[in-house]
């Protein structure tokens, strides 16, 4: 736990230190995420691992989305079946 922490204080880090390009994001990320699986015991190649990947795969995709509503104000709104005011 602890060397994931400083794991990723070092990323934060170095992502405010110098501009990333989205290939080096995204290999990030997976490095990341593969640490995760691994230390979560799944055996690399196996089903259950990819199942992981794409577990946090749609972790992070939910987490976006409910970011874009939060930021766009559309969480605040009172709906009843049909419509929004």
């Amino acid at each position: 736990m602890i060397k994931k922490f400083i794991f990723v204080l070092c990323f934060f880090v170095v992502a405010c230190a110098t501009p990333l390009t989205k290939e080096e994001k995204a290999e990030i990320i997976e490095n990341i995420d593969h640490e995760e699986c691994i230390e979560l015991k799944f055996v690399e190649g196996t089903e259950a691992y990819g199942g992981c990947r794409l577990t946090l795969k749609s972790i992070r995709a939910q987490n976006k989305t409910t970011a874009a509503i939060k930021r766009n104000g559309l969480d605040n709104r009172f709906c009843h079946r049909w419509y929004c005011w």
